[in-house]
């Protein structure tokens, strides 16, 4: 039986990166792994930056969505609501950082995040982009759970 990922428990979602009901989008699909938040991605060939490697841009899309589904589903998970997505409960990026080690090559990614630590609205997340086993970028995201409408 195939693991319904975060995405999916999301729907309908017509974000760049994370929504599966986007046809131009990322469909990221990460899944829980013990303490860590992981996913595997393609990259479409038009995605390139430089000869044979992706676009720097796609790379920080993908930690931001990751990261910040991170949070969400970590939030949900404090509240005993790890099936299904409560749109009461909504993140926004706070800030991110990105330190670029090595090009990312053209061929399947691995993302892997893991929360850091909650500060009452702040979520801090640290998120990987490997290629390989190889870390290329790292990132820092402080996601924001927005304040639920009145």
């Amino acid at each position: 039986m195939k693991k319904i990922s975060i995405q999916e428990k999301m729907r309908p979602n017509g974000c760049f990166g994370c929504g599966q009901d986007n046809p131009y989008g990322l469909q990221i699909e990460s899944h829980w792994e013990g303490d860590e938040v992981v996913c595997q991605w393609t990259p479409k060939e038009y995605m390139i930056g430089p000869p044979n490697y992706l676009y720097g841009g796609i790379s920080a899309s993908l930690i931001d969505c990751h990261s910040v589904n991170t949070a969400l589903s970590y939030a949900h998970k404090k509240v005993g609501n790890d099936d299904k997505y409560d749109r009461s409960i909504q993140m926004v990026t706070g800030s991110m950082n990105l330190r670029y080690i090595k090009p990312v090559p053209m061929r399947e990614v691995e993302l892997r995040a893991t929360v850091e630590k909650v500060e009452g609205r702040k979520y801090f997340i640290k998120t990987e982009l490997q290629s390989d086993g190889i870390t290329c970028v790292r990132g820092d995201v402080v996601a924001i759970q927005l304040k639920a409408a009145q």
